[in-house]
Protein backbone atom coordinates (compact mmCIF):
# COMPACT_ATOMS: atom_id res chain seq x y z
CA UNK A 1 0.00 0.00 0.00
CA UNK A 2 1.45 3.43 -0.66
CA UNK A 3 0.52 6.87 0.30
CA UNK A 4 0.23 10.22 -2.91
CA UNK A 5 -0.08 13.63 -1.59
CA UNK A 6 -3.67 14.58 -3.49
CA UNK A 7 -4.19 18.13 -4.75
CA UNK A 8 -5.54 20.64 -2.39
CA UNK A 9 -8.83 21.44 -4.33
CA UNK A 10 -9.58 17.46 -4.63
CA UNK A 11 -12.60 15.65 -2.21
CA UNK A 12 -12.18 12.37 -1.41
CA UNK A 13 -14.73 9.41 -0.82
CA UNK A 14 -14.82 5.82 0.04
CA UNK A 15 -13.91 5.30 -3.99
CA UNK A 16 -10.66 7.31 -3.93
CA UNK A 17 -10.02 10.84 -5.31
CA UNK A 18 -12.98 12.19 -7.63
CA UNK A 19 -11.51 15.76 -8.09
CA UNK A 20 -13.22 19.04 -7.65
CA UNK A 21 -16.80 18.77 -6.19
CA UNK A 22 -18.99 21.32 -5.18
CA UNK A 23 -19.75 22.46 -1.77
CA UNK A 24 -23.14 22.43 -2.69
CA UNK A 25 -25.62 20.88 -5.49
CA UNK A 26 -29.27 22.03 -5.09
CA UNK A 27 -31.82 20.41 -7.77
CA UNK A 28 -34.68 23.07 -8.54
CA UNK A 29 -32.98 26.04 -6.85
CA UNK A 30 -35.66 29.07 -6.20
CA UNK A 31 -34.93 32.51 -4.64
CA UNK A 32 -36.44 35.52 -3.97
CA UNK A 33 -34.00 38.52 -4.32
CA UNK A 34 -35.09 41.89 -2.46
CA UNK A 35 -33.89 45.35 -1.93
CA UNK A 36 -34.53 47.29 1.02
CA UNK A 37 -37.64 44.58 1.38
CA UNK A 38 -38.93 44.94 -1.62
CA UNK A 39 -39.19 42.41 -4.59
CA UNK A 40 -36.71 42.60 -7.35
CA UNK A 41 -36.09 39.46 -8.79
CA UNK A 42 -36.89 35.86 -8.27
CA UNK A 43 -34.26 33.33 -9.47
CA UNK A 44 -34.69 30.02 -10.68
CA UNK A 45 -31.70 27.50 -11.61
CA UNK A 46 -32.28 23.84 -12.78
CA UNK A 47 -29.29 21.82 -11.05
CA UNK A 48 -26.57 24.50 -9.36
CA UNK A 49 -23.38 23.53 -7.98
CA UNK A 50 -21.93 25.94 -5.35
CA UNK A 51 -19.10 26.59 -3.69
CA UNK A 52 -18.52 29.29 -0.64
CA UNK A 53 -15.92 31.98 -1.70
CA UNK A 54 -13.63 31.92 1.84
CA UNK A 55 -15.00 31.51 4.98
CA UNK A 56 -18.12 33.79 3.86
CA UNK A 57 -21.60 33.73 3.38
CA UNK A 58 -21.54 34.46 -0.25
CA UNK A 59 -20.98 31.74 -2.86
CA UNK A 60 -20.45 31.40 -6.37
CA UNK A 61 -22.90 28.97 -8.14
CA UNK A 62 -22.88 27.44 -11.83
CA UNK A 63 -26.27 26.38 -13.30
CA UNK A 64 -25.91 23.57 -15.83
CA UNK A 65 -30.00 23.15 -16.50
CA UNK A 66 -31.77 26.00 -16.94
CA UNK A 67 -31.67 29.31 -15.19
CA UNK A 68 -34.86 32.13 -15.06
CA UNK A 69 -34.62 35.32 -13.21
CA UNK A 70 -37.98 36.81 -13.55
CA UNK A 71 -37.49 40.89 -12.93
CA UNK A 72 -39.99 42.96 -10.23
CA UNK A 73 -40.56 46.50 -9.64
CA UNK A 74 -43.78 47.71 -7.59
CA UNK A 75 -44.46 43.92 -6.81
CA UNK A 76 -45.46 43.85 -10.81
CA UNK A 77 -43.65 41.43 -12.88
CA UNK A 78 -41.29 43.80 -15.57
CA UNK A 79 -39.28 41.00 -17.41
CA UNK A 80 -38.09 37.54 -17.62
CA UNK A 81 -34.68 36.46 -18.85
CA UNK A 82 -34.27 32.87 -19.80
CA UNK A 83 -31.05 31.03 -20.68
CA UNK A 84 -29.61 26.82 -21.12
CA UNK A 85 -27.02 27.75 -18.44
CA UNK A 86 -25.61 30.49 -15.95
CA UNK A 87 -23.00 31.66 -13.24
CA UNK A 88 -23.92 33.66 -10.05
CA UNK A 89 -21.46 35.35 -8.14
CA UNK A 90 -23.04 36.52 -4.68
CA UNK A 91 -20.27 38.80 -3.73
CA UNK A 92 -20.34 40.95 -6.44
CA UNK A 93 -23.78 40.64 -7.13
CA UNK A 94 -23.54 39.50 -10.41
CA UNK A 95 -25.66 36.94 -12.25
CA UNK A 96 -24.37 35.75 -15.60
CA UNK A 97 -27.05 33.59 -18.14
CA UNK A 98 -25.11 32.35 -20.84
CA UNK A 99 -26.32 29.79 -24.28
CA UNK A 100 -29.22 30.50 -25.82
CA UNK A 101 -30.10 33.71 -23.59
CA UNK A 102 -34.08 34.91 -24.19
CA UNK A 103 -34.86 38.46 -22.36
CA UNK A 104 -38.84 39.72 -22.43
CA UNK A 105 -40.01 42.44 -21.25
CA UNK A 106 -43.58 43.06 -20.64
CA UNK A 107 -42.94 46.67 -23.06
CA UNK A 108 -42.92 44.12 -25.79
CA UNK A 109 -39.65 43.32 -26.56
CA UNK A 110 -37.76 40.51 -27.06
CA UNK A 111 -33.67 40.70 -27.13
CA UNK A 112 -31.52 37.47 -28.53
CA UNK A 113 -28.13 36.92 -27.50
CA UNK A 114 -25.53 34.12 -26.34
CA UNK A 115 -24.39 35.74 -22.97
CA UNK A 116 -26.21 38.69 -20.57
CA UNK A 117 -25.54 40.15 -17.22
CA UNK A 118 -27.42 41.36 -14.82
CA UNK A 119 -24.92 43.64 -11.84
CA UNK A 120 -27.51 43.41 -9.29
CA UNK A 121 -25.84 46.30 -7.53
CA UNK A 122 -25.62 48.50 -10.42
CA UNK A 123 -28.81 47.74 -11.49
CA UNK A 124 -27.98 47.09 -15.21
CA UNK A 125 -28.46 44.48 -17.55
CA UNK A 126 -25.68 44.03 -20.55
CA UNK A 127 -24.18 42.79 -23.25
CA UNK A 128 -21.00 43.03 -25.78
CA UNK A 129 -22.45 39.93 -27.56
CA UNK A 130 -24.37 40.15 -30.89
CA UNK A 131 -27.95 40.98 -30.30
CA UNK A 132 -31.62 40.53 -32.17
CA UNK A 133 -34.12 42.54 -30.46
CA UNK A 134 -38.17 42.17 -31.44
CA UNK A 135 -40.42 44.76 -30.61
CA UNK A 136 -44.35 43.79 -30.83
CA UNK A 137 -43.33 40.87 -33.67
CA UNK A 138 -42.93 43.53 -35.91
CA UNK A 139 -39.46 45.82 -35.38
CA UNK A 140 -36.18 44.11 -35.93
CA UNK A 141 -33.18 45.62 -34.37
CA UNK A 142 -29.93 43.76 -34.42
CA UNK A 143 -26.76 45.42 -32.37
CA UNK A 144 -23.42 44.36 -31.05
CA UNK A 145 -24.37 44.72 -27.85
CA UNK A 146 -27.21 45.66 -25.54
CA UNK A 147 -27.36 47.89 -22.07
CA UNK A 148 -30.61 48.33 -20.06
CA UNK A 149 -31.52 49.37 -16.38
CA UNK A 150 -33.48 46.44 -14.35
CA UNK A 151 -36.54 48.76 -14.61
CA UNK A 152 -36.32 48.84 -18.35
CA UNK A 153 -37.18 52.75 -18.62
CA UNK A 154 -34.32 52.79 -21.26
CA UNK A 155 -31.71 50.37 -23.16
CA UNK A 156 -28.76 51.09 -25.91
CA UNK A 157 -27.68 48.99 -28.29
CA UNK A 158 -24.25 49.06 -29.69
CA UNK A 159 -23.89 50.05 -33.67
CA UNK A 160 -27.87 49.09 -34.43
CA UNK A 161 -29.39 48.25 -37.88
CA UNK A 162 -32.31 46.86 -38.43
CA UNK A 163 -36.43 47.00 -39.91
CA UNK A 164 -39.11 49.06 -38.38
CA UNK A 165 -42.64 49.30 -39.32
CA UNK A 166 -43.84 52.86 -39.60
CA UNK A 167 -46.98 53.37 -41.04
CA UNK A 168 -47.56 50.47 -42.71
CA UNK A 169 -44.25 50.59 -44.42
CA UNK A 170 -41.22 48.74 -43.72
CA UNK A 171 -38.53 51.00 -43.15
CA UNK A 172 -34.38 50.06 -42.62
Amino acid sequence: MSCSKQPENSKVTSNGPVGNLPENKIWDMDVMITNSGKLKAKFKGGIVERDNLGNSKYSESVIDSGMTLLFFEEEKQTGELISDRGAVNDLKGIFRAIDNVVFKSTTGYVLYTDTLTWLRKEAIITTDSPVMMIKNEKDTLYGDGFTTDDKFESYEVKNPRGKAMINGKEVE
